[in-house]
């Protein structure tokens, strides 16, 4: 397993901080950061980041299942192309409970009603995205190929 120096844990949250910023909600007593998914997003990064790790076992099951406020699907690709750009092929031995998995599920749950199950391949996640929201997929496809992060 790797560490979390390996990975650019910052990188991974200018997406979620940029879809904090466009909230209705933000700075008013209605933001519950455990009851928000990209509330819940960047609390994971920032304890992978206090804690020098990447897996939090049991994470998983804590990713908020009730947030239905709208959410771009523009930032939620750039989201998900920068949770493709910082994992690693890992197929067999990817985690659920990997920070990086939790904060793609995290973007998955706020457009698709399905969570992708990761094949530990950034080519065949992007096919499993395109049978379930082409529009996200080819959004998605657009900020790999573009090799930055809009966000």
């Amino acid at each position: 397993m790797r560490s979390a120096g390996e990975v650019d844990l910052a990188a991974l949250d200018r997406p979620l901080a940029k879809l904090c910023l466009n909230c209705d909600l933000r700075d008013t007593p209605d933001c519950r950061e455990a009851a928000c998914l990209a509330g819940f997003a960047r609390k994971v990064l920032k304890f992978a980041i206090s804690k020098g790790i990447l897996d939090i076992p049991g994470a998983a099951g804590l990713i908020p299942g009730h947030d239905f406020k709208p959410y771009y699907p523009e930032m939620i690709a750039a989201g998900l192309a920068e949770t493709c750009r910082q994992c690693r092929e890992c197929r067999d031995n990817h985690s659920p409970d990997c920070v990086i998995s939790l904060v793609r599920h995290s973007l998955e749950n706020m457009i698709l009603t399905e969570n992708i199950d990761y094949p530990g391949s950034v080519f065949a996640y992007l096919a499993a995205v395109k049978e379930r929201n082409p529009d996200l997929a080819a959004s998605l496809a657009k900020q790999l190929r573009s090799g930055q992060n809009s966000a």
